[in-house]
């Protein structure tokens, strides 16, 4: 039988979930600086994980390997590197231009290559070890953390894409987020969500610096 969440879980939980759209609203939209806005976001999320579990999150992030299936799933994280790459042209909004968003957000040139270093040898491992790690859903159809997870990163597209694609968006991450919370049931770790979201990291922000 699972335990009933404590009190202070379920604050550290919501704090943990909400902050992505904090930090997007005051870095992106208000302040406009790219690795402010990622700094905060991971600063919460690591002091959520270890009030909510302590080191027990980061230690699923070396168990439950599948030599089998564990290949064929991380191999799929290049796909949205891509989808993107392919769908930009009709996906975007008529004006929207990359490279003078990413040059209003201060992340232009060398600042761009260290805050997608950064990014992928970082958010991969906080973000599994939060969302997949830090809540025990035992619901094999897709949940509200599911679409908790999607909904920050269809915010931070807002600005560029097409409402169509916006809610596409949505609708994709809310089931990578579902299938990288089944693969966690299934396995009993997280090696392959982590494997599988540090891949699609690199080759989105790969496809993104072509674009650029």
């Amino acid at each position: 039988m699972t335990q009933p969440t404590s009190h202070s879980t379920r604050i550290f939980q919501t704090l943990g979930v909400v902050s992505p759209y904090l930090a997007v609203c005051l870095g992106v939209f208000l302040l406009k600086n790219g690795f402010l806005t990622i700094l905060v976001y991971h600063l919460v999320l690591l002091l959520c994980i270890v009030e909510i579990d302590g080191v027990k999150p980061f230690r699923l992030l070396f168990k439950g390997w599948n030599r089998v299936l564990g290949p064929l799933i991380c191999l799929g994280g290049v796909v949205p590197g891509v989808v993107i790459l392919y769908l930009w042209p009709i996906a975007r909004q008529e004006h929207a231009d990359l490279a003078q968003l990413f040059a209003l957000l201060n992340l232009d040139d060398r600042w761009f290559a260290a805050f997608a270093v950064y990014a992928c040898l970082v958010n991969p491992f906080l973000e599994e070890s939060f969302w997949r790690g830090c809540f025990n859903n035992r619901s094999w159809l897709p949940a509200p953390i599911d679409a908790l997870f999607s909904g920050y990163h269809s915010l931070i597209v807002i600005p560029v894409l097409s409402a169509p694609f916006v809610v596409l968006l949505f609708l994709a991450m809310l089931v990578v987020g579902w299938l990288l919370r089944t693969l966690r049931r299934l396995t009993g770790g997280l090696l392959i969500p982590l494997l599988t979201h540090l891949i699609a990291d690199i080759a989105i922000l790969y496809a993104v610096w072509k674009l650029i």
